[in-house]
């Protein structure tokens, strides 16, 4: 059987990456957490997941022959939208509370 290929030796140091300074990433994390956070991003959210409802809902009472599929697919994107919701009601709500 045929041996495996050795790696080549180089010269230049194992540790290439120069590391990020703590504070440095400390200010990266604030900074992600303050551009999301907030419940004025909640709100998208909740108002496209209850309009998908409601459009699910009306599609049901329509007279043509498809009401029952369209009214179907809505329901699953609503239920999509609302799922996400929840996850970032959840993610904000913990949020809070370690603050």
């Amino acid at each position: 059987m045929p041996k495996s290929k050795q790696r080549k030796v180089t010269n230049k140091p194992d540790d290439v990456q120069q590391s990020v300074p703590p504070a440095t990433r400390y200010r990266r994390r604030q900074a992600a957490q303050n551009s999301s956070s907030g419940w004025v991003g909640l709100v998208p959210g909740a108002i496209v997941a209850l309009g998908c409802w409601v459009f699910a809902y009306t599609f049901t009472l329509q007279d043509s022959p498809n009401r029952y599929l369209f009214a179907g697919m809505m329901a699953l994107i609503a239920l999509m939208w609302s799922i996400s919701f929840c996850v970032r009601l959840w993610k904000w709500q913990r949020r809070r509370q370690t603050n």
